[in-house]
Order: C-alpha cells, then structure tokens, then sequence
C-alpha cells in the first residue's frame, strides 16, 4: 500500500518517541531536546522493564535458528539486517529498518519469502492494548516503505491461561485488520511530530486525561505544579468530571459550589474538608470494629511478580507469597512474629507452613485489604491442597480494616486516597515509614529480588534486614490504628 509521503527534517524518531509523541508532544520534544529533564525510572518501574526484556528474549526460543542484529551502531544493525535478508533469513531478531530518519527495529521479523514478512511484536503484558497496536503501525508503516510486503503485524503476548510448565507461554494475535485502520493517521502523525520538534521552545500543552494514559507521564511533576495539594482531583471517584470543573477553573476544593452534590462516597471528604474534621459514621464504625474477636492478629503479606513463571502451576505475573509480617494482640500484651524466604526456589510451601505456626485455630485476623491476602492464600491452597483446610479457616477470620476508611471515617487530609501510607501519618503522625531503606511495596519486590541473586554474606543479610523492618513497620501500623480507633 502507498501513503503519503513526508518530507525528512531532524532530529529522528523511533517506535518508542513516536509512542510518546502520540501521548503528549511536551512529552516526545523533552525526550527529544532535553533529555536530563526526563526522571530515570524508579526502581519498580525498572523492575518491570527488565521482566519485559527478560520475557522478550525467553520469546526468541520459540523461533529456533533465528539471527540476531546487534542494537548499534545503527547503521551498522541496518546494514547486517539488510545482509540477514539477501540470505534469506527465516526469523531475524531486532531487525532495523529507517525511512526518512524514522529508526525501528522489529522484536521478530519473520520472512515468508517473495519479499513478504510478518512483523511480530513482543509484549510481556498478558492482553492486547491499545498502545500496542500503535507500536506496530509505525513499525509497518517504516518497513513497506522500505520495499517491504507485510503480510501480518502479529502481537507475541504472555499467555494468562498458561499455568508452568505445561502449555504454550505466548499467544501469537494477529491485530493486522486494527493495525491497518491506524495506518493512515501515520503520516500525519509524523508530519505533526516533527514540525513541533523543529520548533526552538517545547509546545504549550494542557494536562488531561492522557498525563497517565496510556503510561503515567515522566513529567507530571513538572506540568502539574499549578495544581494545589488538595484539589478536585482529590475527590475520590470524580473520574471525568473532575476535568469538566478543571476546563471551568474550578480546581481548589475551596471553589466547587457550595450546591455541589456528590456520591454518598464522596460527600463524606467534601464534608470533612468544609468543616476541616473528620466525617465519621460513630454507630456503623462501632458495629463494625465489634466483631473483631480476641486474639487479634495483624497481618501482612509482601509478594514477588516474575512475567515468566518458574515455579510450578504457576502464572505470568502471578504474585508470590515470599514475606510475612504477623502483630499478636492479646490481654493488652503485643508480640510479633516474621517470616522472610530468603533462597531462591519456590518461596510459597515454606511461607504458609511458617504461617500456619501462628496464627492459631480462633481470633480476628486483621489485614489492609483482604482481597489481596485473601487472594494470595486462595492460590496457595490451590497449589497445596494439603494446607487448604487450615487456609480456609484463616481466610473465613480476616477483618478488613480498609473497610474502616472506605466506610466509615474519612478524613481529608487522606487527600482522597484510604491508603495505609495516607492514613497513617494523620491518625498516628509518630509512626513513619520515611526513616527506612524501604518505604513501599515496589522497592520490597526490587530489593527481594536482589537479595535472593546474592550469596550469603553481610550485603544479603542488610537487605533481609531491610525488608522484615519494612514488614514490621505495615502491621504494626495497622496496630497502632487499631489502637487510635478504639480509643
């Protein structure tokens, strides 16, 4: 198929800028121009990226005999593309291509031959997305304009009903009749990039919705500095409502009307801001808290996520039980117990038989969201069907003081959010995450997984000690609110 063709201007484009630039061209211009101004990836953030390369070269094996182009020097990976096709290469991996300064390389780039190709994009998510599709199009769109015929732009994704070892990892879908809906905006998503980019100033853009789709924006912070700390972005599920007041110049909380009628799940924190106290629900928080029965036990989970399973009946992205935290309060007397696999081998046998030593046969079992614990017990019990009756017992005992904030108190100075890390420093301001080496659930999973790599030694230790004050530190938060709301 012909498009239309654009003049070529610098600087260059990739897959990834052209992604971006579809998101936000303040965006695609700092990337391009001023690229100290774009934040280096937290360390989850990296820890995701890294699962995605890992997955993306577990995904060359299902193409034996494959060739591999190295990522640079450019014209060099174009260059050893070019020979991998003049031999007729079956599958070649990374090839690169440029057209008019737009560099692609292809995750596999299989031949049919008589100048006919697939293009086959790996993604270690486990469902097509949107973004996706635009990843290929641009790929597609550079590749035909290098005397390429595609036949197919297929996307290479995680299997969700893959259970390891048995069955096949990757579903191949080819999204070739949604790619090709996409491609005539190409040229003029291009000619649009690359005009702005020639520009001396980045563009004047306006935050919306697509600051966090399809991926949160790297400059958030930045374009967002005009918005107060409590704002109507703060009201709890306003969703797209909140940009109407925006466009209206309603955005401090201070200008909604005073008419303003929200849910009955968000009239409580308009209420509390007005009156700057909290909105409390005194007869359903009694009722509620009520049924905790003594022992109390406080628990907390941390978890490990692998994009490609290793351990048996295991899914991609499955969440591995791999720490627990455990506060007994009983007669006024407070102990504690932890638990932290420190090998690397299946973490969850070892978990739950620790676990199990604990938690005793009666009492409430208070956790921050049961759904989570629960959920994670719910598939160890699948797995080991041997502890499932004991499992079941603890999982009919949890008591989910998350309920108490969603329900029953809302404070404003939660900002909108009922998080842990939200409400425990207003309710309890002497507790505080801020004097550990770990502060939250993603760099627990980084610092995890780094510490099982390492030989035994002081540097293993010094994370293990880490992570269970971390560990510590949730449930005896939930402790120290238990104790503020009974008061």
């Amino acid at each position: 198929m012909d498009y239309p063709i654009i003049e070529p201007k610098l600087p260059g484009l990739s897959k990834s800028r052209y992604c971006a630039g579809l998101q936000c061209h303040k965006l695609l211009y700092t990337k391009v121009h001023d690229r100290d101004k774009i934040p280096e990836p937290d360390a989850f953030t990296q820890y995701l990226f890294d699962q995605g390369t890992a997955a993306g070269e577990l995904a060359t094996k299902f193409f034996p005999g494959g060739t591999e182009i190295p990522a640079f020097p450019i014209d060099e990976s174009i260059a050893k593309t070019q020979a991998a096709l003049d031999k007729g290469v079956e599958h070649i991996f990374e090839a690169a291509f440029n057209f008019q300064n737009i560099h692609v390389k292809v995750d596999v780039l299989r031949n049919l031959g008589e100048n006919k190709f697939d293009i086959i994009e790996v993604k270690s998510s486990t469902r097509v997305k949107d973004q996706h599709l635009d990843d290929l199009a641009i790929q597609k769109y550079v590749l035909e304009n290098n005397d390429l015929e595609i036949n197919s732009t297929i996307l290479m994704h995680m299997n969700p009903d893959y259970r390891h070892p048995d069955g096949e990892l990757f579903i191949l879908s080819d999204e070739s009749e949604k790619v090709e809906k996409r491609m005539a905006d190409v040229p003029q998503n291009l000619e649009s990039m690359q005009e702005m980019l020639g520009q001396d100033e980045p563009p004047e853009t306006e935050i919306g919705p697509n600051c966090k789709k399809p991926y949160e924006c790297a400059l958030m912070k930045q374009c967002w500095q005009h918005i107060p700390e409590m704002s109507v972005f703060n009201i709890p599920n306003l969703r797209n409502a909140k940009w109407d007041y925006y466009h209206q110049n309603i955005i401090k909380l201070e200008d909604l009307p005073e008419d303003f009628i929200g849910t009955p799940g968000q009239m409580p924190f308009i209420n509390s801001f007005r009156t700057g106290k909290p909105a409390i629900d005194y007869y359903g928080l009694q009722k509620f808290m009520s049924e905790i029965q003594e022992p109390i036990y406080f628990m907390d989970f941390e978890t490990m996520q692998l994009a490609a399973p290793k351990y048996n009946g295991t899914k991609p992205w499955q969440q591995h039980t791999i720490q627990w935290s455990v506060h007994i309060l009983e007669n006024n007397e407070l102990k504690h117990h932890e638990f932290i696999h420190t090998e690397n081998s299946d973490p969850r046998e070892p978990f739950i038989q620790s676990l199990l030593e604990v938690l005793g046969d009666s009492g409430s079992i208070i956790v921050y969201s049961a759904p989570f614990e629960g959920g994670r017990l719910k598939e160890i019990a699948e797995a080991f069907p041997q502890y499932k009756e004991k499992i079941d017992n603890i999982r009919s005992r949890l008591w989910d003081q998350l309920v108490v904030f969603r329900k029953y108190y809302c404070d404003s100075k939660f900002k909108g959010s009922n998080s842990i890390k939200n409400v425990l420093p207003v309710l309890v301001p002497d507790l505080s995450y801020g004097d550990l080496e770990v502060q939250e659930g993603g760099t627990a999973m980084v610092e995890y997984t780094r510490m099982i790599g390492l030989p035994d030694g002081e540097e293993k230790e010094q994370i293990k000690n880490n992570l269970l004050k971390y560990c510590n530190l949730d449930t005896l938060a939930m402790v120290k609110i238990h104790e503020f709301l009974t008061d």
